[in-house]
């Protein structure tokens, strides 16, 4: 949250989160401080970090933050040193900026260094929002409800299952309704965020994008 009059300004944030998130929501509220100075903004700690497309004021601010803590020319640098897009890069990432999985993973799909990747986020209520790269084309848009047959619905629904360590294939169908998903073998990947719920990072085939 931040605070302020004139040219002065307060940002407090909630204690006790982890130091990655706390940096982001601090240059998300920088972000608003820095463009939207003197309007009425409501902003929740739940709307920071989600890049929302239906809120473009949180949106802005979202991108300010990721900027201003992962900035394309180092960024872009780093992630190419990571063929591909999986759980193993996205933790050398985010260690190498200090920032939460979720944030430079979002990053890391909005680079186009990874062409073919797609990330899901899932909760108890079942998919929430979704983020792929830019060439991907709109057709391919995740199914609303997890198939029983992909990791993703093992991890949110047995407490005792464990992140998925590799990358493994599964039929396209399986994710999406297309009517060309069952010519097509994807690979995906699934892990917990603590206070998220389930992430899921796709590749598609190159195929599926031409």
């Amino acid at each position: 949250m931040i605070t302020g009059k004139g040219n002065k300004g307060i940002i407090s944030v909630v204690p006790g989160v982890m130091p990655q998130r706390e940096r982001f929501s601090i240059a998300h509220e920088l972000g608003h401080w820095a463009m939207h100075r003197g309007e009425t903004v409501a902003c929740r700690s739940t709307d920071i970090g989600k890049f929302s497309k239906g809120n473009e004021v949180e949106r802005a601010a979202d991108q300010y933050a990721a900027s201003l803590l992962m900035p394309w020319s180092l960024f872009k640098t780093e992630c190419r040193q990571h063929r591909r897009l999986d759980l193993k890069a996205l933790k050398a990432v985010s260690t190498a900026f200090n920032t939460s999985q979720t944030a430079t993973l979002i990053r890391m799909i909005d680079s186009d260094v990874y062409p073919t990747a797609i990330m899901i986020s899932h909760g108890a209520g079942g998919k929430k929002w979704h983020r792929a790269a830019r060439g991907i084309p709109g057709y391919w848009f995740p199914k609303a409800d997890l198939h029983s047959e992909s990791f993703a619905f093992d991890l949110l629904h047995n407490a005792n299952a464990i992140d998925q360590a590799f990358p493994r294939k599964i039929d396209a169908d399986a994710w999406f309704d297309n009517w060309a998903a069952p010519k097509y073998q994807i690979t995906e990947q699934s892990f917990r965020i603590p206070g998220e719920g389930v992430i899921t990072i796709l590749n598609l085939d190159p195929g599926m994008i031409r």
